[in-house]
């Protein structure tokens, strides 16, 4: 059957069900696998991180068979079924669950484990290289998270890793070649490094250690990126920074459009008297290889570096 279950998911199952009991009490179990679940709804990062998600998977609650029926070890599973397609990426994913206890509050075990594909954080794409979500067998309790994910970033190999319940989790950051915490993290959140003659990010330099901190700016710009994709089809991000021989804090704005879901033109500039104007445009024919054309406008403080710099890049990947 195909039926539009659990929320805003799309999904086609084979079900081998039994039900048992009496009108006080009924128990369904069994096994379900999942062919095919697809979700594409744009989910926002403050929705997520610090909430937890309703338990119920129950809707409405006007039937009074939910009241009184009971999951007795029924068995989810589907082998790469899960998709997700939507704003943070496009994931294939396989899942192994098992219900227990009753259908509007049910005890969740089991795991969803990612085989393949990225996900798109501060206008870069990270190829997911480990992929765990485990539901403990607790009533109430938070999945626990165990990600991580690379991107290439100005030249440098970023993984981002991020370990723990879903509403306190720890993120560790790290590059190749190796460069201080603050760079890896000034990488990540502007595309440059925190040590260049441009700009010292204050984020970077705040010591950060969680997941809720590295998504802290995200969080301010989505307003402004929500109202930005509405008129103008743009993705806007605004970034606090600091220039090494000035306390006076400035801001550096970053477009993004995505013209086709391969094609991605992105323009950064400082808000200052050193525009450092960056545009990148980007075609990625798939999850491993991509070309990328980038202008950047040389400083006009340094006058070691003030010529202008075009480049051309054919990037590609293979794991052995």
């Amino acid at each position: 059957m195909t039926l539009d279950y659990p929320q805003d998911f799309r999904s086609t199952v084979t079900a081998d069900l039994e039900l048992r009991g009496n009108p006080k009490i009924q128990f369904i179990r069994g096994n379900v696998q999942v062919h095919r679940t697809e979700y594409t709804k744009v989910i926002e990062l403050a929705d997520l991180i610090n909430q937890r998600p309703q338990p119920s998977i129950e809707e409405g609650g006007e039937f009074k068979f939910a009241e009184t029926a009971v999951f007795d070890k029924l068995r989810v599973e589907g082998r790469n079924a899960l998709i997700m397609r939507n704003n943070l990426g496009d994931v294939v994913a396989s899942l192994s669950v098992e219900l227990n206890g009753p259908v509007k509050e049910p005890i969740i075990e089991g795991r969803i484990t990612a085989t393949r594909g990225t996900l798109n954080f501060r206008n870069n794409p990270y190829e997911i290289t480990r992929g765990l979500v485990y539901f403990p067998a607790r009533r109430g309790a938070d999945p626990t998270l165990n990600i991580e994910a690379q991107s290439v970033i100005r030249g440098y190999r970023v993984t981002a890793s991020i370990e723990g319940p879903l509403s306190h989790p720890q993120t560790n950051v790290g590059s190749e070649p190796a460069l201080p915490q603050a760079d890896v993290v000034s990488l990540i959140l502007t595309g440059t490094l925190s040590s260049t003659d441009t700009s010292t990010s204050v984020l970077a330099q705040s010591g950060l250690g969680t997941a809720a901190s590295l998504l802290t700016d995200a969080l301010i710009n989505a307003p402004v990126s929500r109202a930005t994709n509405k008129l103008f089809g743009l993705s806007l991000a605004i970034n606090p920074v600091i220039t090494p021989n000035s306390s006076t804090p400035t801001a550096r704005l970053t477009g993004k459009r995505q013209i086709t879901k391969d094609l991605t033109v992105t323009y950064s500039t400082n808000v200052a008297s050193d525009p450092n104007q960056l545009l990148s445009v980007e075609y990625r024919l798939s999850n491993r290889m991509s070309f990328i054309a980038e202008y950047q406008q040389g400083s006009t403080r340094n006058l070691s570096t003030r010529n202008n710099n075009y480049s051309f890049e054919i990037r590609f990947r293979k794991r052995f």
